[in-house]
């Protein structure tokens, strides 16, 4: 047996029926205006002219009305929306905000840095690519922290994390060429850190933050340590999701690794 179709009030029928015609009534008013300009007064008198004229002028200013409100209440839902991003396109996101910028604020949080640095930094940082700060000219200051490879070797937890020796040194290596190749001023600098963050990501200018979080789960019958997944949220400090208070939690964990006692590398 077929379900019942479901009935629409009189009202919903009547708001589906203004929405299909608004434009159409839109245009005929605007052309109906137009035409009233040019009926001589003889065959309509001036004074039935302008209170046609201007009650049409008011129906077509509600429904413009309408449609402004109709788009700004999507631009409020889009922005309402929390904005994920896979690991992959963390690159071309952290660029599209500091392409056109002349000074630029990175802070990285990860654990052995193998996507932050090698996917992400390092590309920001080749002088031999066109779309770099190096290249661009733009001022910047990126501060990196990662696992302390020392830990990670005494540590059977961050076992899994065995590269973060070998990208601290491409980091060092990297730094050493920054006066160099760079604008006056710019820094590279790294921290290792001895425990496990909560928060891993980047946080570009103070204002867009793109993190994930560190967490355990059972694999294998064993507890086993995660440094984030393959997704970045991404907040800012004015979305309605509390970016500003996420990046204040943000700041906390690298301020506390950048403790100058556990600075590694620090050019200018």
């Amino acid at each position: 047996m077929p379900a019942p179709e479901d009935k629409k009030t009189f009202l919903e029928r009547l708001k589906e029926g203004y929405e299909a015609a608004k434009k159409p009534i839109a245009y005929i008013i605007m052309f109906v205006a137009l035409l009233l300009e040019s009926i001589p007064t003889e065959f309509m008198p001036a004074s039935i002219q302008q209170t046609t004229y201007t009650v049409m002028i008011l129906v077509l200013a509600l429904i413009l009305m309408e449609m402004l409100f109709t788009v700004y209440e999507k631009a409020i839902e889009e922005k309402a929306t929390l904005n994920i991003i896979e690991a992959g396109d963390l690159y071309n996101s952290i660029l599209a905000i500091v392409l056109n910028e002349k000074n630029v604020s990175i802070k990285y949080i990860g654990v052995a840095g193998r996507i932050g640095w090698t996917n992400v930094l390092a590309k920001l940082l080749n002088e031999n690519d066109a779309d770099s700060m190096v290249a661009n000219r733009t001022k910047f200051k990126v501060q990196v922290a990662l696992l302390d490879p020392k830990v990670q070797n005494q540590n059977s937890d961050f076992k899994r994390f065995g590269t973060v020796g070998d990208i601290s040194e491409q980091i060092e290596n990297a730094a050493l060429h920054i006066p160099e190749f760079s604008v006056a001023g710019s820094e590279l600098q790294l921290y290792h850190y001895d425990h496990m963050p909560n928060m891993l990501g980047f946080l570009v200018n103070d204002n867009y933050l793109f993190v994930t979080y560190s967490f355990w789960e059972t694999l294998h019958g064993k507890m086993t340590l995660r440094a984030g997944g393959t997704d970045y949220f991404v907040y800012d400090k004015n979305d309605d999701f509390g970016g500003q208070e996420v990046i204040r939690r943000f700041n906390g964990w690298f301020n506390y690794i950048s403790d100058p006692e556990n600075a590694i590398i620090e050019n200018s």
